[in-house]
């Protein structure tokens, strides 16, 4: 979401979401428990790739893995908050860690789920946060 849109709309009738998993059926998870109507997605499947695409497309939500090559889910998500043009941006964080959520949230991240997830909860959680 760039700063000309208000907080909860998205630019067009899709919201743009960035998915940064290293893991292909992960990315297909994401991309089924979300359905296609409402979304668009792009994917970066490390983390050099993930702040390269999230900076070229500021899309309005990024689902992020913290266990990523290259560069950290972590690392990524202080670039990301670090940056204005994402402040409107909702990140959600995925990871299989249970002990860094305070961090996580501490960083900047607007979610924090654990996976595995339940798809039907995890798109809950996502309407939920484009909603707000």
């Amino acid at each position: 979401m760039n700063s000309a849109q208000s907080a909860g709309a998205p630019a067009t009738d899709r919201w743009s979401v960035l998915i940064c998993e290293d893991e292909a059926p992960l990315r297909e998870l994401v991309r089924v428990s979300l359905g296609g109507d409402d979304y668009e997605f792009a994917e970066a499947g490390d983390g050099v790739r993930a702040a390269q695409l999230a900076r070229q497309l500021l899309p309005d939500l990024i689902v992020l893995d913290l266990m990523l090559p290259l560069r950290s889910g972590l690392d990524v998500l202080e670039e990301i908050r670090g940056d204005a043009r994402f402040a409107n941006t909702r990140i959600v964080v995925i990871t299989a860690s249970s002990n860094k959520e305070e961090e996580v949230l501490a960083a900047g991240a607007d979610r924090f789920i654990r996976k595995p997830f339940e798809p039907s909860e995890f798109r809950l959680a996502i309407e939920e946060l484009l909603a707000s």
